[in-house]
């Protein structure tokens, strides 16, 4: 009994020892935490400190300036040499199904044709020519000897405009837009309708800026005859074909470019019919 109870002391006495020591390990080890945790802390503020002085010393930076503007180069002025002359022609073709319509528009600086003139603005005038549709062309069974196409033509202004159709005398304002055909037998609807426009017997159209009292144009105009003339082709299966070319003349400029009065753009007024020099 004696043996047994000192058995029993010594065992506690063990596990006394053990459980001493794992205690000792747990204290170290809390204070190992807890000593880096100081040292990380203090890293911190020194580098914070360290940045804070280095803002302080740093020189403020320079304000940027502002970027170049870009430099845009003015168009250069329309010449003299540039400048279109009274007598010139446009011819313009059509040709079913390649091309048939086509738009020709007249303006100051921007169209097909440009005039470069005070007295004009940008769409003073769009012609429109397209070529009808030919229902005999498509009856395979009943082809005629001769097919012969038939047009439309339609004007719309975008400046004032003075017009006289073939057989007719006197200028009068052109609305904004006038339609006419190019065929054998009447428009439906009314609307003008011709065979054909001789050079002779041309659509005339007087192209200008301010109109006066008496409906003529005050500073000047651009006198353009519109015509055609006829021809010749074939279809795929040989039959002949009645065609119109299309012309457009610059028949007069009144009174004319003031050539020596051109702005920096390059655009020229008319010169005054009443000065002298």
């Amino acid at each position: 009994m004696l043996f047994n109870s000192i058995l029993i002391l010594s065992e506690g006495g063990f596990f006394g020892g053990i459980i001493g020591w794992l205690f000792f390990a747990i204290a170290l080890l809390f204070l190992a935490v807890y000593l880096q945790y100081m040292i990380i802390r203090r890293l911190k503020r020194q580098l914070a400190e360290l940045l804070a002085q280095q803002g302080e010393q740093a020189p403020a930076a320079a304000p940027r300036e502002p970027a170049p503007a870009p430099v845009v180069k003015a168009a250069p002025p329309v010449k003299q040499k540039d400048l279109p002359d009274p007598g010139l022609i446009y011819k313009y073709l059509l040709s079913a199904p390649d091309t048939p319509e086509k738009t020709i528009t007249i303006g100051q600086t921007e169209g097909t044709i440009r005039l470069f003139s005070t007295e004009i603005v940008n769409d003073h005038l769009s012609v429109y020519f397209r070529i009808l549709e030919n229902d005999r062309e498509k009856d395979i069974y009943n082809m005629p000897g001769e097919l012969r196409e038939e047009y439309m033509i339609d004007l719309r202004r975008g400046g004032k405009a003075l017009i006289v159709l073939p057989g007719q005398k006197q200028f009068s304002q052109m609305g904004s837009r006038q339609r006419l055909y190019i065929k054998a037998t009447p428009d439906e609807m009314g609307d003008p309708t011709f065979p054909d426009i001789s050079p002779q017997n041309p659509v005339r159209i007087r192209l200008g800026d301010r109109l006066d009292a008496e409906g003529r144009f005050r500073t000047g105009y651009f006198e353009f005859h519109l015509f055609t003339k006829e021809a010749v082709s074939q279809t795929k299966v040989g039959i002949p074909k009645k065609e119109k070319h299309f012309f457009l003349r610059l028949y007069k400029i009144y009174p004319g470019y003031d050539t020596a009065g051109a702005d920096a753009d390059g655009i020229y007024p008319m010169i005054d019919p009443f000065s002298k020099g």
